[in-house]
């Protein structure tokens, strides 16, 4: 469960956007009207933030109240060891979100490929259908295609992380709806997917800039799954929530406007858990 690195996390004095974020690899399926690679121009400006260096021991809040977490299962210190990791250890919620950008580009991705393969709406999108489906696949087959299409093969942390919270989000989809059909999705499974795959890029995330901090903190094996599954559930809320009053606003997003209500959905997020401070 979460990401296959170990990490200590990024220290002090590196910048917030380190500039190696621009070399991930994303697929942007062709879907609907939009020319390739047309981009919402407001969502591009709001996400080049100013350069920032890291303050000293910027994750030591966090750190304390994830730990009475892990030791307690208290989700008020879930909600204020986030709220500590946004706003002291990443600068913010906005610039949180600005290092997320790859994150909210997957995730508007894994939405319009699954709607276009459902409607047919692009001939690129036909061809891969077509190809797979003469295999005659598996459950299992489509899904591990889904994340191998859409998600580059790069050994960076934050691109395994983005296959792995893919592959996870489909799993548990279709865990919870084993009769969903991965290449025939109803818009609004396809939101529950992407719900999903947030709530694991957030906690993925966490992980990896604040270290392994469930394995730190010495429980038992089964408590320290316990506590996870609980950070990840009530993380998958919260960005629900989010998804769902932006979603009324706009049910119907093109491409660009999808990527920027994900990116404003990650932002309103981390913004509610810094108001628990």
């Amino acid at each position: 469960m979460g990401t296959s690195t170990s990490s200590s996390g990024p220290r002090s004095g590196v910048s917030l956007s380190p500039s190696w974020l621009e070399e991930l690899t994303i697929v942007t399926p062709n879907v609907g009207s939009e020319e390739p690679g047309e981009q919402d121009s407001e969502q591009s400006s709001s996400q080049m933030e100013e350069d920032e260096v890291a303050p000293p021991r910027r994750y030591a809040d966090a750190k304390r109240e994830l730990g009475k977490f892990v030791r307690t299962g208290n989700i008020s210190s879930l909600s204020r060891g986030i709220g500590h990791y946004s706003r002291t250890g990443m600068g913010g919620s906005r610039k949180l979100t600005a290092r997320m950008r790859a994150s909210a580009n997957a995730g508007a991705s894994l939405v319009s490929f699954l709607q276009g393969v459902r409607d047919g709406s692009a001939s690129q999108i036909a061809s891969w259908l077509q190809n797979l489906l003469a295999s005659n696949p598996s459950s299992e087959e489509v899904a591990d295609a889904i994340v191998q299409e859409l998600a580059g093969p790069g050994g960076s942390i934050d691109e395994e992380s983005m296959r792995d919270s893919m592959s996870l989000a489909i799993s548990e989809l279709l865990m919870v709806q084993p009769d969903v059909e991965l290449l025939n999705m109803s818009d609004a499974d396809t939101w529950t997917l992407l719900q999903l795959f947030l709530s694991h890029e957030v906690c993925n995330r966490l992980a990896f800039d604040i270290g392994q901090f469930f394995e730190s903190a010495r429980l038992d094996p089964g408590l320290a799954v316990q506590r996870e599954l609980e950070m990840r559930a009530y993380v998958k809320n919260e960005v629900g929530g989010q998804l769902a009053t932006l979603r009324l606003a706009n049910p119907n997003p093109t491409r660009p406007q999808l990527e920027a209500l994900v990116s404003e959905a990650l932002r309103m997020t981390f913004e509610a858990y810094e108001g628990t401070l």
